[in-house]
């Protein structure tokens, strides 16, 4: 049996998993899709003129205006909705524009279009994060009630399809519940836990009952943006209470990295999952492992908990996973009862059997959680068989003339994390580029290939030349550049 983590251990790996700037930071990760949200909203004044000055005034508003905007889940789910129609080339986009031309969002004064309609308003943690809490709705206008209608509609594409979920209006005790679960989690793990907040722009409160069992909790991705659901049942215990706000804030923090990043090239194999009938893409076994991993480091700080925690909020509670499905391997033959038995088997599919299904930035987030936790969970790799490596990067000639920025590209540097975040308009997609890429784009300005070699030389420093040619190969698939005479 391995020895117990100290208190230090905990606290050196709580910092490192919520620190971190490409996955685990809220703030940087928050950066880039306030970034991505500043461009996006240029781009759909670009196609939709009839709309453009409201678009572009949302995209100058400052970052404490835009976020409530932005991550308020009606105007969210419409904005992704149209960059998609975009990016799949399937109609106008006016999912956005058709609530802008409401009057939603005409007020900049940092509280969403949903939240300003919210019948008590009540932000549960106002120190931490802009989030509220869904009460009642007051809708007095007829784009009020718009508005309140396409809540409703997807929190009710979120619940079971038969009908028997429903919303909890909140009294007072489960308000004052809630919030205590963000103390405990924050006070308990101040970098990680703390960190999930940020996360959530609106929480509230469920029942539902699903082929498995009675719904605990639920989180939003692309259906209901920036929101979780918890059962009233779950806030009996600040212990549990605090977990689970923690599980389901980590999906929307998986969900929020993703918006600016792919893990994984989908390519429609499944990867059984023991405790499950159903098999799970590679993209859901990274949120599960992204969750179990984390659930370690929750539980080894509980059992370090101070006295003084001990005193406010209770004896914490023993771990507890969800059940295995009946059927299942794990449902016919047990095991897979623990958050390390789950998290184990999820990283030897991740990093081993399908690993050469992920991107680079999903190798980097695996090798990120596997390193991490592993101090307090040895073993979870075992055998440590090598990655599938991708196939070598083919050798790139460059072409005798130069090339020159594609137009019309539209652009949003993020310099405090060297990136630049573009939208290419054939085909029209986002690009994000690391400060490599950044600087080639930057320097094919239509000037000759000489000329170009020469000034990436300088730039990129001695030993750096042969990564010019990949890329420039880079950059023209992703339609960002052309060769001169284009």
């Amino acid at each position: 049996m391995a020895p117990e983590p100290s208190v230090a251990l905990t606290s050196d790996i709580d910092l490192a998993l919520g620190s971190d700037r490409r996955f685990g930071s809220a703030e940087a990760i928050e950066a880039r899709n306030l970034a991505r949200y500043r461009l996006g909203l240029q781009v759909l004044a670009r196609y939709h003129p009839r709309a453009a000055d409201r678009l572009t005034r949302l995209s100058l508003a400052g970052d404490a205006d835009l976020r409530p905007l932005m991550y308020d889940p009606v105007l969210r789910n419409a904005f992704e909705n149209d960059m998609t129609a975009l990016e799949l080339q399937t109609g106008e986009a006016a999912d956005l524009v058709t609530h802008l031309e409401r009057g939603v969002a005409d007020t900049l004064d940092g509280v969403g279009p949903c939240e300003r309609l919210s019948r008590p308003k009540v932000r549960p943690w106002p120190d931490r994060a802009v989030s509220w809490v869904w009460t009642d709705l007051e809708t007095g206008s007829e784009p009020d009630l718009a508005l309140s209608t396409r809540l409703e509609e997807l929190l009710a594409g979120t619940l079971s399809k038969d009908g028997s979920g429903t919303r909890v209006r909140p009294d007072a005790g489960l308000l004052t519940g809630l919030s205590q679960a963000a103390e405990l989690l924050a006070e308990l793990l101040p970098h990680s836990g703390a960190g999930v907040l940020p996360h959530v722009s609106l929480a509230g409160f469920i029942r539902d009952e699903l082929a498995d069992g009675t719904l605990n909790s639920v989180s939003g991705g692309d259906p209901l943006p920036s929101a979780l659901f918890l059962a009233p049942e779950r806030l009996s215990d600040p212990w549990t209470a605090a977990e689970t706000l923690f599980h389901e804030g980590l999906h929307l923090k998986l969900f929020d990295v993703l918006r600016t990043g792919s893990l994984a090239a989908e390519t429609g194999e499944l990867i059984p999952i023991p405790w499950r009938v159903e098999p799970w893409t590679l993209t859901r076994v990274l949120f599960a492992m992204h969750v179990y991993v984390h659930l370690l480091l929750f539980h080894a700080a509980a059992a370090q908990a101070s006295s003084a925690l001990r005193a406010r909020y209770g004896e914490p509670a023993a771990e507890f996973v969800d059940l295995a499905t009946p059927g299942s391997q794990a449902g016919e033959n047990g095991g897979y009862t623990t958050s390390l038995e789950r998290a184990t088997y999820l990283a030897q599919q991740a990093s081993q059997a399908y690993g050469h299904l992920l991107t680079p930035t999903g190798r980097q987030f695996v090798d990120w959680l596997i390193g991490n936790v592993a101090p307090i969970a040895p073993g979870i790799v075992p055998g440590q068989a090598p990655v599938a490596a991708g196939r070598p990067a083919p050798e790139v000639a460059l072409g005798a003339r130069g090339y020159r920025r594609a137009e019309p590209v539209q652009v949003c540097p993020i310099p405090e994390q060297g990136q630049l975040v573009a939208f290419s308009p054939a085909p029209p997609s986002f690009r994000w580029l690391n400060d490599h890429a950044w600087l080639i784009y930057a320097l094919c300005d239509g000037g000759d290939l000489s000329s170009l070699r020469d000034r990436y030389s300088q730039a990129a420093g001695p030993g750096a030349e042969d990564r010019l040619a990949p890329g420039v190969a880079d950059l023209l698939s992703a339609g960002l550049i052309v060769p001169v005479g284009s």
